[in-house]
């Protein structure tokens, strides 16, 4: 082979090499759920009175990253959730979520579109019946997913990392421009540490003011997390505090019981004080699949509601 063939086979090589480092990586995940609940008097949010066969926050979506330089990259997901299981949602079988595309690079992570925001995103792996009716937001204020936003993650530098969300004064509450931020230390998952720590303060995104201190620890197979928020309206006519305590124990390589205490004072999310009370566990058939049991205390000032809810969920 002469020297000028070596040099185009070189290039041709090279060239190959660059394309695929730089070609698009994408997947499609969701989760499927169904779950069977009896609700005592529909009081709660996310529920109706007497007993109803629900997809809870069932959902499809696709993310991927495209590869621009060598450390410059394009990010996007496009998920919506999946209704459809009672008979009025055959005409609107689908809603928003997270949808937005973005820049990530050594400078941290930009994204475009809808998000939750760095405030919701705070409560890290703290709430164990997440996406239920004993969700924290049927409590607390603050787990908003807004659209219209700019979103910043940084790196990481020695377990610390800091996000904000931002959004425009046509898009905030009471006209003016919204943001959240926080500050994390730790993993948020709690797979690479064992704890977790997050600050976070937002203002006029969703009619709120408020801040929040988040604590998780995990030892062995005990997981504890606590949320302490203070919280008011832009008004200024209503505020107060909230609290969240949450427990799990992993009792062997199938069942998880879990337990979970909130409260809240400012009567942004109910009209009145409430305190929630959830007792429940997993079934965990594999790291996809798992079977529950919950039944949840709402107790307001005037009024309560109980729901017993049973369910099953794959994640794909």
């Amino acid at each position: 082979m002469t020297a000028s063939k070596s040099l185009v086979a070189v290039a041709v090589a090279s060239a190959t090499l660059s394309a695929s480092a730089l070609a698009a990586d994408y997947s499609i995940y969701g989760k499927a759920e169904v779950q069977i609940a009896n609700t005592d008097k529909g009081v709660m949010r996310y529920t109706k009175e007497g007993t109803q066969i629900d997809a809870p926050f069932s959902r499809i979506g696709v993310k991927g990253t495209h590869g621009l330089s060598s450390d410059l990259k394009l990010v996007y997901k496009y998920e919506v959730q999946v209704k459809g299981f009672e008979h009025d949602d055959t005409t609107e079988p689908f809603s928003a979520r997270n949808t937005y595309v973005g820049l990530e690079g050594k400078f941290g992570t930009v994204l475009v579109g809808r998000n939750d925001t760095r405030f919701k995103f705070s409560e890290g792996k703290i709430d164990q019946f997440n996406e239920t009716q004993s969700d924290i937001a049927q409590v607390l204020a603050g787990q908003d997913r807004v659209g219209d936003s700019i979103t910043y993650s940084s790196p990481k530098w020695n377990d610390f990392s800091f996000s904000l969300s931002y959004t425009p004064k046509d898009d905030a509450s009471n006209d003016e421009t919204g943001f959240a931020a926080t500050a994390i230390y730790g993993d948020r998952a709690l797979k690479s540490k064992d704890y977790y720590v997050a600050l976070s303060h937002t203002d006029s995104i969703g009619n709120l003011v408020a801040t929040r201190i988040a604590v998780a620890y995990k030892w062995q197979k005990l997981q504890l997390g606590a949320i302490i928020q203070d919280s008011e309206n832009l008004a200024k006519d209503k505020s107060g505090n909230g609290y969240v305590l949450s427990a799990s124990y992993q009792l062997d390589d199938n069942w998880r019981p879990k337990l979970q205490f909130a409260k809240d004072s400012s009567g942004l999310r109910h009209s009145e004080d409430a305190t929630q009370w959830t007792l429940g566990t997993d079934y965990i058939f594999d790291k996809q699949t798992n079977l529950y049991v919950m039944a949840t205390q709402l107790d307001l000032e005037t009024q309560d509601d109980t729901s017993i809810a049973v369910g099953l969920k794959y994640k794909f």
